[in-house]
């Protein structure tokens, strides 16, 4: 078949034609010489059958009688037979009885082999046959025969066979040589066609059909194949346009990519070289540890916190590193991130190597692998010993700051008593003013005057009363001086009824201010409403003196838990602040709306005013501490506030649309748990 691969398809026609006949012949000829063969063979084996039987017959009676020689000469008539080679002749028991050669040499020779039937043996074949006398066996004969004849004759028969394959051979040739054309042909020009195609890429050339068999149908489908590559050759080409410019893009993207990559590699390495830097020289204590609880990092403030090198701590574990209490403490926690807590944060006190005790920040957090296993922990910690000292001296500054605040609060608180005491004191010495000016204006003084002019009469009244003109107009001077004096009376006692009740205020603020300064530090459930009216009251006396109306719009009437001086100081500064927004605006419609809600378990009580409003960069500082925006203000009171807001579990707010548009202050408190709003 190897040879057939690389030759031309006519070629391969005949080969095969000629392979195909003389296959065909070679074996008809091998079946017919052997058959042959084996008949002549079956023909020897009869022939020489038939000799022994006869030499066993004539030979019987010699076997019989016991006479060799009469024996041998009936073996010598083998002569006329060329090609047995050899006769013997056994007794009855086996003995040799006459032996003949064909070459005379009979008394060197040994007698042949014992046997039964024909057989073929390299180069001869040898016949055994029974002697029988009378029906009894007396003898057996044996003879040999060469294969000259078989061989000549199948040297003839191989002669002849060949002969006749050459002639048969010759003749397929011939045929095959003709008969090739009608398959070479269609095939050689597909061959031609294809070679056509395949060097000038031309797919519009076409086979041209020669028959309706399968060589036919081949230059069909070849034809067909070549319209559908010439269709895809050109959807090809287009697709491969497309791809040149998809492949030009994509080679500048992957270049942009990978120029990407290398700078993000580049700004990993130094992302990693910051974060050694870093975690070097950062003022903490970092490490990270094995699943095991053995060190695998440590940096270097780390290794002096603990007072070792850091090639003796790697690789060891806390137990050996520090007193079991304190190791025991540390693996508990570290069993608790590789179980899966997300992170551990502490702070306690540890004694240092040195003896010093410190105050720590601990933080341990879980690592991951790829696969988010985790596979160890990292830790941190970092003295913060001095923070701790400076939170306790600031926890004295705040209790402090509180202090001085709520002193400044009451201050303000004191300031109103003291605007609304000297309002009254005003109201009171104009009272009295008046009363001292009526009394000295009193005609009183005339009835002393008629006293005196009657007693000079005394001695003659009626003729004084019926002929002196004085007497005649002193009932009419009695009825005007009477009713002079009873006006003047009940205007007297109407300025001492308003300088009462202006006394009976003054002692209304100052018993009001001593309640709140009495129940300092206490908390109490008290209406919500009275606190604000007495904050309105405390403020009452600036409020009416710079023109300012109170409109209340009390939707809610709670009551709320509260320390009760705190919530006074904060109302008192707001409504303040409220009254001086007003005044700084120069409005003639001074108004403050105090209002009072509550939903959802917290009370709000908001003052609104229509002043001079907040500028929204001061929203967030003006409840800073000494922050004010008027020239007198000292920066306490809203500061004050905030801070007693809180400490009410409270939010003291502001809200403000700009400068000119007033402003909001909202108080938002907890109300009591069972308490309805309208309480």
């Amino acid at each position: 078949m190897r040879l057939l691969r690389d030759i031309s398809i006519g070629r391969k026609l005949i080969a095969i034609a000629m392979l195909s006949s003389l296959s065909a012949l070679l074996l008809a000829c091998a079946a017919i010489v052997t058959y042959n063969h084996l008949a002549f063979r079956a023909a020897m084996k009869r022939d020489l059958s038939i000799t022994a039987r006869m030499i066993g017959i004539n030979s019987a009676a010699a076997i019989t009688f016991d006479d060799p020689e009469s024996a041998e000469q009936d073996l010598k008539s083998l002569g006329a037979h060329p090609h047995v080679v050899s006769a013997c002749l056994y007794t009855a028991d086996g003995k040799v009885f006459a032996v003949y050669r064909r070459d005379g040499d009979i008394a060197g020779s040994r007698p042949p082999p014992a046997g039964r039937g024909e057989r073929f043996v390299p180069g001869a074949l040898q016949v055994f046959r029974e002697i029988t006398a009378g029906g009894e066996r007396v003898g057996t004969v044996f003879l040999e025969s060469d294969l000259g004849e078989l061989d000549a004759r199948l040297a003839r028969n191989a002669g002849t066979m060949g002969v006749v394959t050459l002639a048969a051979g010759l003749l397929a040739f011939i045929v095959a040589s003709r008969l090739k054309r009608v398959i070479s042909d269609p095939v050689r020009q597909l061959a031609q066609m294809a070679a056509t195609v395949a060097a000038g890429r031309n797919y519009a050339v076409r086979g041209i059909k020669q028959s309706d068999d399968e060589l036919g149908r081949l230059v069909d489908g070849f034809n067909h194949m070549l319209a559908q590559i010439e269709a895809r050759d050109a959807e090809l080409r287009a697709a491969q346009d497309h791809l040149e410019r998809r492949v030009a893009e994509r080679t500048g993207e992957l270049q942009c990519e990978v120029a990407e990559r290398e700078r993000a590699e580049a700004a990993l390495r130094e992302s990693q070289q910051m974060y050694h830097s870093l975690v070097e020289h950062l003022p903490i204590c970092v490490y990270r540890k094995d699943k095991d609880g053995r060190f695998v990092f440590t940096n270097e403030r780390f290794c002096r916190f603990v007072g070792v090198a850091a090639d003796t701590v790697l690789g060891r574990t806390m137990h050996q590193l520090v007193s079991p209490e304190v190791a025991e403490r540390i693996e508990k926690e570290d069993r608790a991130i590789l179980a899966g807590e997300r992170f551990v944060e502490v702070e306690d006190i540890h004694q240092k190597p040195d003896g010093d005790i410190v105050h720590l920040h601990r933080l341990k957090v879980p690592v991951l692998d790829a696969a988010a296993r985790i596979i160890g922990m990292q830790g941190m910690f970092f003295d913060i010993t001095e923070r701790k000292h400076a939170e306790a001296e600031r926890e004295q500054l705040h209790r402090q700051l509180l202090e001085t605040s709520r002193l400044a609060g009451m201050a303000e608180v004191a300031t109103g008593v003291l605007h609304n005491v000297g309002n009254v004191l005003n109201s009171v010495n104009v009272s009295a003013t008046l009363v001292a000016d009526r009394v000295r204006r009193s005609r009183a003084g005339s009835i002393a005057s008629l006293a005196t002019l009657l007693r000079g009469q005394a001695h003659d009244l009626p003729a004084f009363f019926a002929r002196d003109p004085r007497g005649r107009e002193v009932p009419a001077f009695l009825e005007a001086l009477a009713a002079h004096l009873t006006t003047e009376r009940a205007g007297i006692v109407e300025e001492l009824e308003q300088l009462r009740r202006n006394i009976d205020h003054i002692k209304e603020v100052v018993a009001m201010q001593q309640g709140y300064a009495k129940i300092s530090g206490v908390t109490e459930c008290v209406p919500l409403v009275d606190l604000v009216e007495d904050a309105l009251r405390l403020n009452g006396g600036a409020l009416a003196r710079h023109g300012v109306a109170i409109v209340r719009e009390y939707d809610a009437r709670p009551a709320v838990a509260v320390e009760k001086h705190k919530l006074l100081q904060i109302l008192v500064n707001v409504i303040g602040n409220a009254k001086y927004a007003c005044d700084e605006s120069g409005r003639r419609d001074k108004r403050i709306v105090m209002r009072i809600g509550a939903a959802e378990g917290r009370v709000r009580i908001s003052v609104s005013d229509n002043g001079a409003g907040i500028d929204p960069g001061n929203l967030t500082r003006i409840f800073s501490h000494g922050f004010t925006t008027r020239k007198d203000g000292h920066g306490f009171g809203l500061h004050s506030g905030a801070l007693a807001a809180r400490e009410l579990g409270g939010t003291l707010t502001a809200q403000s649309d700009g400068p000119g548009l007033g402003a909001t202050f909202t108080l938002d408190l907890p109300l009591p748990a069972g308490v309805p709003a309208a309480a």
